[in-house]
C-alpha cells in the first residue's frame, strides 16, 4: 500500500494498487537515492536589504511629531525612493536568507497609522473594529516576529534564512503590491486587544466571534472569496471590500512569517492560538482553491497575494506538531486485531510473523464490543454505495513522497513547496481499475478506469467518475487512508507501536459484487486485512522463495511461482481481520450467491482496509546489526585512555567498519534472517513483565546466531571487488543503502576518524589503498578487528540506539501524518 509516502520507489510493480507511490527518475536497484545538494544563498541580498531598503521601510513608517501634521519631506523623499527601488529593473535579487529586519517590521507595518505619502499601506476602508480576529492573528503575528526571533531560520546575523530563492521572489511579488499608495488606514485600538480602523463605515456586528473568540467562518475573507466563486465572470472582475484587503494583509502576513520559520520552533507557540489561526487559513485555502479552478476570476491574485500551495504549506507547518486528540494505545488495537488474550499477539508474532497467513474470524457479539471497529465502522457513510464513495473520495489532496531516510521535515518541504495541497494524482493517490481476461497463468490483466498521472482538479466530477467505475465493475482503491481519516491515523500508530516499527500505511478498497480489482500480485510488505463491509474471497499461494523481498527491490515475474489449483482460500466477512505475509502470491474477489445480488444489494458490495507493515532498511536484522556495529565502535572510542597515541590499527578500525558494513550488507542477499523484522522494540503486553517473554529471548538469540554468521563468512574478496568498482567509476550509489547512518550520534573524540555515510568514495579509496599496500596485513587486520565486533558486541546497547533510532523516525512520520491530515480539514481539535 501506498504507506508513509516515499520518493524511493520502483517505476513499475505488478502490483497496482498496493505498490506504492512511484517517483520517476528517483529510483535505483538497492532503492537509493541521491541527495539534492542545495546552495544556501542570498547573503548579498540580505545585506543590501540591511544597508538600503531597511532604513526607507523605517523612515516611511515613522509617525510625524504631531497626529494632524503632515508627513515630513524625508518621509515623502523615502517614500518616492522606495518605489524607484521597487520598480527598478532588472529586479533586485532574491531575499534569501529573509532578513530578520524585514521579519521584524511587519508587525509594526500592520499596525503602522497612515500618512500622506507613506507607500507602505494599500487602501484599508474596513470596520471600526477587526474584533477577535485582528487580536488573535496580529498576537500570533508578534510571537513570531519578536518572541519567536532567535527561532527563524537562522542566518548567521540574528535573521530569517529560507531556502533558495523561491521565496525571496515571493516576497518581491507581494512587496510591490502590498506596497501600493492609498487612502485611509489602520490602528492598534488602545486598551482593547484588537485592531481600530480609521474611516470605517461598517459595524461590528458581523465581525463578532463565537463563544470560542473566533470570527465564525473567518467572514471577512472567505465570504468574499465565496461570492467571487459563485458569481461568475462579472463578480469575479468586481473589487472586493474594503474590510476584506485588510483581512488579506494579515492572511498574507501569517502565511509569509510561518514559511519563512523553522519548523522545529513553531511548536513554541499557543496551541489553542494555532489552532484558531489554522481553522482561518484553512477556509481561506479552501475557498481559494475552487476559485483557482475558475479560469475568468483573477482578481483575486490582487488582493490575497499567498498563493494556494504557500497557504497549504503554512497549515502543515502549524499542525504537524499539535496534540492529536485522537490516540489509541496499542492495547487496545491489540485486543482488536489478536484477541483479548494478552498471549494471542505473541503467539501471532511468534507463528506466523513473516511466515505463514493467519485469519482472526468475529462473532457479531465480538464486534457489538469492539469500540476500534465500531469507530472505524462509522468513519465511512455505509447506507449506499454512492454514499461509501462519497464518504473517503470527497476532498482528497495529494500525499506528496518524502525519502525514506529523510528526518528533516525543512528538507521535505523545500522540496515539495509547491506540491503541497495538489489535486490527488492517479496511480500515486488512488486507482480505479478491474481485472478481467485470464491469461494462461490464471493471473488476469488490469483494466484502468482512468490514464496514467492524470489529476483531478474538479473534486467533485472525480467522485461522479468514480461512482460511474463502481456500476461499471471497477474498484477504488485509495492510499494512504492515515493521512486522510483521524480514526485510521490513530489505529496505524497504534499497530506500528504494537509491532516496534515507524510507521503503518493503510489503503481502503470498495469493490462492486461480482468483480476482481487487482490482479494476482505478492507484496514487499506483510498486510493486515480488515473486512468493514460485506464478504470478499481471497486466495493465496505460499511463499516458494526463502529469501523475503524487500522494500524498494524490483518485483519478480509470477511465471511459475503458483500453481492455479492449489492455494488457501479465505471468505472474509465483517469485522474479520486476515494476516498476508509479504512475499505470499494472493488476488481477491467479491463472492456472491446466485439470487442474493437483488436481495441484499448493501451485502455484495465490499469495502476493507488493509494495514501494511513496511520494514524499513534500519529496522531489519540486517539494519539492528549495523547499528550494534556503530555502538560497539564507539564503544571502543570512549574506553581509549585521554591522551594515549592511538596504534595502527586503532586509527585504521573506522575504516574496517566501513568495510564491515559493506560485508553485512552482502550477507544479508543471502541470508533470510537479516532481512526479517527486528522487533526488540515491540510493545507487546507480556515484554513488560519482570521476566522476558518468549518473544525477546527470541530476539537475543537471533543476534547471537547472526553475529556467528558474521564471523563464519568469508566474503572479503566480493566486498573489495564491489568497492574497487565504485570507486574506479567514481559511483557512489551501490552504497547509498546506508546514507541512513548518519542519524546515529557520533561521539566527538580527539584524533579520532568520522565517516560520512553521504559521502563513502573517500574513505573506500583509502580503505583500497591500505589493502593495496599489504594485502596480507590488512586481512588479517581486518580478521582480527571483525572477530573481536562478532565476541564483544553488545544486545543492550544496540536496543537502547535502535529505539533512539525509531523515536526519530517516529517523529518525522507523525508530523508528516499531521501536517496531511490538517490538509484534509482534520486540525488537530
Amino acid at each position: 500500500p501506498f504507506t508513509f509516502p516515499q520518493s524511493r520507489r520502483r517505476t513499475a510493480s505488478p502490483d497496482a494498487a498496493t505498490s506504492r507511490r512511484e517517483t520517476p527518475g528517483m529510483e535505483n536497484p538497492d532503492g537509493a537515492r541521491k541527495k539534492k545538494r542545495r546552495r544556501r544563498s542570498g547573503g548579498e541580498a540580505s545585506a543590501s536589504f540591511d544597508r538600503d531598503v531597511f532604513p526607507i521601510l523605517l523612515a516611511a513608517v515613522t509617525p510625524t511629531t504631531g497626529p494632524n501634521q503632515r508627513a515630513s519631506s524625508s518621509a515623502a523623499a523615502a517614500a518616492r525612493l522606495l518605489r524607484r527601488l521597487l520598480s527598478r529593473s532588472p529586479p533586485a535579487p532574491a531575499l534569501s536568507p529573509l532578513p530578520g529586519s524585514l521579519v521584524a517590521l511587519l508587525p509594526l507595518l500592520l499596525s503602522s497609522r497612515y500618512q500622506k505619502g507613506n507607500p507602505l499601506l494599500p487602501a484599508q476602508q474596513c470596520t471600526h473594529r477587526l474584533s477577535l480576529l485582528g487580536y488573535f492573528v496580529l498576537r500570533f503575528v508578534m510571537q513570531l516576529a519578536f518572541r519567536g526571533r532567535a527561532e527563524l531560520r537562522g542566518d548567521g546575523r540574528g535573521g530569517a534564512a529560507v531556502h533558495g530563492g523561491r521565496r525571496g521572489a515571493g516576497i518581491r511579488r507581494r512587496g510591490r503590491r502590498w506596497l501600493g499608495a492609498g487612502a485611509g488606514g489602520w490602528q492598534p485600538a488602545s486598551g482593547r486587544g484588537c485592531l481600530q480602523c480609521r474611516d470605517g463605515s461598517v459595524g461590528v456586528s458581523g465581525w463578532q466571534g463565537t463563544s470560542l473568540g473566533l470570527p465564525c467562518s473567518a467572514e471577512a475573507i472567505v465570504e468574499s472569496i465565496s461570492r467571487a466563486v459563485g458569481s461568475g465572470s462579472t463578480g469575479c472582475q468586481a473589487r472586493v471590500s474594503e474590510p476584506s484587503k485588510c483581512l488579506y494583509l494579515i492572511v498574507d502576513t501569517v502565511v509569509l512569517m510561518v514559511n519563512s520559520c523553522k519548523v522545529g520552533k513553531l511548536h513554541n507557540l499557543q496551541q489553542e492560538l494555532v489552532r484558531k489561526v489554522t481553522l482561518l487559513l484553512y477556509e481561506v485555502w479552501s475557498k481559494v482553491r475552487l476559485l483557482q479552478s475558475s479560469t475568468d476570476c483573477t482578481n483575486w491574485k490582487d488582493q490575497l497575494q499567498s498563493r494556494p500551495y504557500e497557504i497549504s504549506e503554512a497549515i502543515f507547518r502549524l499542525t504537524m506538531d499539535l496534540d492529536c486528540p485522537a490516540h489509541l494505545e496499542p492495547d487496545e488495537v491489540r485486543k482488536s486485531f489478536f484477541g483479548q488474550t494478552e498471549s494471542d499477539v505473541e503467539k501471532f508474532a511468534l507463528m506466523y510473523w513473516e511466515n505463514s497467513p493467519y485469519s482472526y474470524r468475529k462473532r457479531q457479539s465480538d464486534l457489538e464490543g469492539d469500540d476500534v471497529f465500531t469507530a472505524l465502522h462509522n468513519a465511512f457513510d455505509l447506507r449506499t454505495p454512492d454514499a461509501i464513495v462519497e464518504s473517503f473520495i470527497r476532498g482528497l489532496v495529494s500525499c506528496p513522497a518524502i525519502a525514506s531516510d529523510e528526518l528533516n521535515i525543512d528538507s521535505f518541504l523545500d522540496e515539495v513547496h509547491d506540491s503541497l495541497g495538489a489535486p490527488v494524482k492517479y496511480r500515486q493517490d488512488v486507482r480505479v481499475v478491474r481485472t478481467r481476461d485470464q491469461t494462461s497463468t490464471g493471473s488476469g490483466v488490469e483494466e484502468h478506469f482512468f490514464d496514467d498521472g492524470m489529476v483531478f482538479p474538479d473534486g467533485t466530477a472525480f467522485v461522479e467518475q468514480c461512482k460511474d467505475a463502481i456500476k461499471n465493475g471497477f474498484s477504488i482503491a485509495l492510499r494512504g487512508m492515515e493521512f486522510r481519516s483521524e480514526k485510521v491515523a490513530a489505529i496505524a500508530s497504534a499497530l506500528a507501536d504494537l509491532f516496534g516499527q515507524p510507521s503503518v500505511g493503510a489503503n481502503i478498497y470498495f469493490s462492486p459484487p461480482g468483480s476482481q480489482g487487482l490482479a494476482r500480485h505478492y507484496d514487499d510488505h506483510c498486510v493486515l486485512v480488515w473486512q468493514l463491509l460485506g464478504r470478499k474471497k481471497w486466495k493465496m499461494w505460499p511463499n516458494t522463495k526463502s529469501i523475503l523481498p524487500r522494500l524498494y527491490e524490483p518485483f519478480h515475474s509470477l511465471d511459475g511461482l503458483v500453481d492455479d489449483s492449489g492455494g488457501r482460500v479465505e471468505v472474509l466477512h465483517e469485522g474479520d481481520i486476515m494476516y498476508v505475509p509479504r512475499g505470499h502470491v494472493h488476488e481477491a474477489h467479491t463472492d456472491v450467491d446466485e439470487g442474493e445480488s437483488e436481495v441484499n444489494v448493501s451485502t455484495n458490495y465490499s469495502l476493507h482496509l488493509t494495514l501494511a507493515i513496511e520494514v524499513e532498511p534500519p529496522f531489519e536484522w540486517e539494519g539492528f546489526v549495523h547499528i550494534a556495529l556503530h555502538c560497539w565502535l564507539e564503544e571502543q572510542e570512549l574506553v581509549r585512555s585521554p591522551g594515549s597515541v592511538q596504534s595502527k590499527l586503532e586509527e585504521q578500525a573506522p575504516l574496517f567498519a566501513l568495510l564491515l558494513h559493506v560485508a553485512i550488507r552482502l550477507l544479508s542477499d543471502n541470508d533470510p534472517t537479516l532481512r526479517k523484522a527486528c522487533m526488540v522494540a515491540a510493545k507487546l503486553p507480556s515484554s513488560e513483565t519482570s521476566h522476558p517473554s518468549s518473544l525477546q529471548n527470541s530476539q537475543r538469540s537471533t543476534f547471537a546466531e547472526i553475529l556467528n554468521r558474521i564471523g563464519r563468512s568469508n566474503n572479503l574478496k566480493e566486498a573489495l571487488r564491489l568497492i574497487e568498482l565504485a570507486v574506479k567509476e567514481r559511483n557512489e550509489e551501490p552504497f547509498q543503502w546506508m546514507s541512513w547512518l548518519r542519524h546515529l550520534p557520533q561521539q566527538q573524540h580527539d584524533g579520532c576518524r568520522r565517516i560520512d555515510f553521504c559521502d563513502v568514495l573517500g574513505p573506500l579509496e583509502e580503505l583500497l589503498d591500505m589493502f593495496s599496500s599489504d594485502r596480507e596485513r590488512a586481512s588479517a587486520d581486518f580478521a582480527d578487528f571483525k572477530s573481536r565486533f562478532c565476541s564483544r558486541a553488545v544486545y543492550d546497547d544496540a536496543c537502547r540506539e535502535f529505539e533512539a533510532l525509531l523515536v526519530l523516525y517516529r517523529t518525522a512520520r507523525t508530523r508528516y501524518a499531521k501536517g496531511m491530515l490538517a490538509l484534509h480539514g482534520k486540525h488537530g481539535g
